[in-house]
């Protein structure tokens, strides 16, 4: 009688273990508090894009994934941001090129000057033959990378205009603060000034600087155009941000919150016309303010692009890592791309 009630109260403790992690296990995870890091622009195109995933992990997590958004350089400019995330002081963050090569060098290569001759081309070899080689490269710094956060264009803004190469010789130009940056100004003969952010107003202001090089968002919405009103559209490098997350506390988390992170920021392809679209905005409104701008054609734009592609080599010298890697990449989708171009030309033709 005694082994009868001993084997009754052992299969009635079982069973109440079993239902106790079931129960436990159908309990949804605790809730989590997630940084977000970047250093953008108030008011830019990149608030929309951060409310827009704030809204969809709160949607899909029900309230569980809560967003802090430290997004306009609260903790400081990319470098800091890059800190911030390799350190897990940030588990979420849009970092520049210059702060996204620090450690991972080899991404400087898309922004050397004239690599790519249009936007078809650029979307093609970068979403096709890059982006998977700076995958792998971020992997090994604790990263991981999820897509591209296009900034557009980069150009010359002055207070006089800078027409062709001839122009810029010996006039002060604030180089960004990375190689690529440095030597296209280099090869077109400036004077090249290293200059911190905060300083490039005031050194407009005085003479210091007779303009620099810039994207067509920070140029209008940091109010150069204001001391320098020439925007020449060289457009001779394209300029990238990234999203990125650290990769050991993204591991850390359930497969269905990994899931909820990696898929509720706008896709790259939503974020590519988004930015191009509102760049067209940024330019109208900057010439309605008294902006001149000068829109270069294929011609105009070779004498810079000469200059420029003789740079490439000693670049990747100085990049180092696997950057000739990433290069001899660009250089393998651009032959793709150009024969595709080529053979849809034949075929309209043909028909």
């Amino acid at each position: 009688m005694i082994r009868v009630f001993s084997l009754v109260l052992s299969l009635f403790a079982a069973f109440v273990s079993q239902a106790s992690a079931q129960i436990g296990e159908a309990r949804p995870s605790s809730n989590i508090d997630i940084t977000v890091v970047a250093n953008a622009p108030p008011g830019g195109p990149g608030d929309k894009l951060w409310k827009m995933f704030d809204d969809t992990v709160t949607e899909k997590s029900a309230g569980r994934l809560s967003l802090s958004l430290l997004v306009h350089g609260q903790i400081g400019g990319d470098e800091l941001v890059m800190q911030a995330l390799r350190r897990g002081r940030g588990n979420v963050g849009i970092v520049g090129e210059s702060g996204f090569a620090q450690v991972v060098p080899e991404v400087a290569v898309l922004n050397m000057p004239y690599l790519f001759s249009g936007p078809e081309e650029l979307d093609f070899v970068v979403d096709g033959y890059v982006t998977p080689a700076i995958k792998e490269l971020a992997v090994q710094k604790n990263l991981e990378f999820l897509q591209w956060v296009e900034i557009g264009w980069m150009n010359i803004y002055a207070k006089q205009a800078p027409k062709t190469p001839d122009d810029t010789k010996g006039y002060r130009l604030r180089s960004l603060p990375y190689e690529t940056s440095q030597v296209f100004l280099k090869a077109i003969d400036a004077d090249v000034i290293n200059l911190s952010f905060p300083d490039v107003i005031p050194g407009l202001q005085t003479g210091l600087i007779d303009g620099g090089e810039s994207s067509t968002l920070m140029y209008a919405r940091a109010g150069l155009y204001q001391e320098a009103p020439h925007f020449s559209l060289t457009r001779h490098a394209y300029s990238f941000a990234a999203l990125l997350m650290n990769k050991e506390w993204l591991d850390s988390l359930t497969p269905a919150d990994r899931a909820i992170m990696v898929s509720s920021f706008p896709d790259q392809a939503f974020v590519r016309k988004d930015t191009r679209d509102s760049l067209i905005v940024e330019l109208a409104n900057a010439e309605q303010e008294g902006v001149i701008v000068h829109r270069l054609d294929s011609m105009a734009v070779e004498p810079w692009a000469a200059l420029a592609r003789e740079t490439h080599d000693d670049l990747l010298d100085q990049l180092g890592g696997e950057a000739r890697r990433v290069y001899e990449l660009v250089q393998e989708g651009k032959e793709v791309f150009a024969e595709e171009q080529l053979n849809k030309q034949g075929g309209l033709s043909g028909g």
